[in-house]
């Protein structure tokens, strides 16, 4: 079976999956032609049910299922399901993805800017990733024109009039900047706002005077109408959260500390659960260590599956899962990061007897050398100390456990330099080559630099001073 699933960018990528697959397959193949396969669970598909509503796809059920077996190809639309700081994305693909949603969100008025001035910012930074720097020959008007439409959370306030010309100022001073650098401060400015990653819920019927609630990283935010006041409930003072075809109920503690409760009437009863579902599904990811077996292993049965699972409970028969999330936010970044320093490990050195050779050329241009030479160099740069760049890293920090230090310079710190986390203590790691009391800066001694460290080692030490030093979580604040 094949699927469509379409980017931000309205670029459709041909996925075939099997036709009783799961969700889950058909991202994580999405995900792999565009290279963000390390950092999937930040993102999920959405589809379009028979009423035109958009929904996350269950990635935990079979599609067939959750589409009602439409027409093929099956048409999905991939976006960022957990909004997370850019700081926090390892991949440059995957900024680039989150780059891409943003966008789109702040063209279709899903993400208002505080002010005029931010606004320019904004623009100036798109015209920067999609056109580079500004040519006063060809200036980008059009694109301009298209993101003029961003719009500001104080509607009644008017657009200046030289609007165009501190966007086109804005566009000057940001000159030289590479692509991904813009794509990634536009990022850094939308971290911001007051509705950076709220996933919202309308209702038409403006049930008890609320018309829509955005469930965030940090709770949910109610907006009701005749423009009151928003109102925030963070996740901890939510008690129970229910909901019976259209109408969504949760009960929560005042800032009096009192209970109240809050009804709220969607457009369907797919909406109403979506809207059970975001909260559960935020709530661990932004808030917990790691998702609890209550959340994953929660499921309900159609008619005929409740029938046989009373004469079989192990049945599968109409089960469905209700939550689909797999990690938490520190999850996501430890694995992705682990991932990552794994493959980066299985680079493969040069033998003894080449790099003997390559000693012997001297400075020559041959690629083959050049190649070589920037790989080693490279390799020091990865094993020098963050700090002082001058000794190697020979140091993990805990309890973070992430290794960007020397003795030395991790004496002198109270907090790691990556994550921010207290230190408790720290511990010597061994690595797999000694890099130490090496010029980096002198290729002829690249290749004297890199021999074994470990000796007449048996086979077990070796293996156990291979193993990377195994990160922890990262620290909550970031969040």
């Amino acid at each position: 079976m094949w699927c469509l699933v379409s980017q931000a960018n309205s670029v459709i990528l041909e996925v075939q999956v099997d036709p009783k697959a799961i969700g889950q397959v058909c991202l994580e193949k999405a995900c792999d032609c565009l290279g963000i396969s390390k950092e999937c669970d930040y993102f999920g598909l959405k589809y379009q049910n028979a009423k035109g509503e958009e929904l996350w796809l269950n990635l935990r059920n079979p599609i067939e299922r959750q589409t009602g077996g439409g027409v093929a190809p099956l048409r999905f639309a991939l976006r960022v399901k957990f909004w997370v700081p850019p700081h926090l994305l390892l991949q440059e693909a995957t900024r680039h993805q989150f780059y891409l949603h943003s966008r789109l969100e702040l063209l279709e008025g899903r993400l208002k800017v505080s002010d005029w001035a931010s606004v320019a910012r904004l623009v100036a930074l798109i015209a920067q990733a999609d056109t580079g720097d500004y040519d006063s020959l060809s200036p980008p008007n059009a694109l301009y024109s298209q993101c003029c439409q961003i719009q500001t959370a104080e509607s009644c306030e008017s657009r200046p009039q030289d609007f165009l010309h501190r966007i086109v100022q804005q566009h000057k001073e940001i000159k030289a900047m590479k692509t991904s650098t813009a794509e990634y401060w536009l990022l850094k400015e939308i971290s911001n706002l007051d509705t950076f990653g709220q996933e919202m819920f309308h209702s038409k019927f403006g049930y008890n005077g609320v018309s829509m609630i955005g469930v965030g990283p940090h709770g949910i935010t109610v907006y009701r109408n005749h423009d009151e006041e928003t109102q925030n409930i963070p996740y901890t003072a939510i008690q129970s959260a229910t909901t019976q075809r259209r109408m969504f109920h949760l009960v929560y503690l005042s800032l009096d500390g009192e209970e109240t409760s809050l009804n709220f009437k969607l457009d369907s009863s797919q909406s109403a659960s979506g809207l059970y579902r975001a909260i559960t599904e935020k709530h661990a990811f932004y808030s917990c260590e790691t998702v609890r077996s209550a959340v994953t292993a929660q499921f309900i049965r159609d008619l005929k599956g409740t029938i046989i699972s009373i004469f079989n409970e192990d049945s599968t028969l109409g089960k469905k899962y209700v939550f689909d999330i797999r990690r938490t936010c520190r999850e996501v970044y430890d694995n992705a990061r682990r991932a990552l320093y794994c493959e980066a490990a299985t680079v493969s050195l040069p033998e003894e007897k080449e790099i003997l050779q390559k000693q012997d050329c001297g400075d020559c241009e041959d690629p083959k050398c050049k190649e070589s030479r920037e790989c080693l160099t490279r390799l020091l740069d990865a094993m020098l100390c963050r700090i002082c760049m001058d000794r190697s890293l020979d140091t993990a920090l805990f309890p973070c456990g992430h290794a960007v230090a020397c003795l030395d310079c991790a004496r002198r710190c109270e907090r790691c330099p990556l994550c921010r986390a207290d230190i408790d203590h720290c511990r010597t790691i061994y690595l797999p080559i000694e890099l130490t009391h090496v010029d980096k800066h002198n290729p002829k001694l690249l290749s004297e630099s890199i021999e074994p460290s470990y000796g007449n080692s048996s086979t077990e030490e070796i293996q156990k001073r291979s193993l990377p030093a195994e990160s922890s979580v990262v620290n909550g604040d970031d969040i």
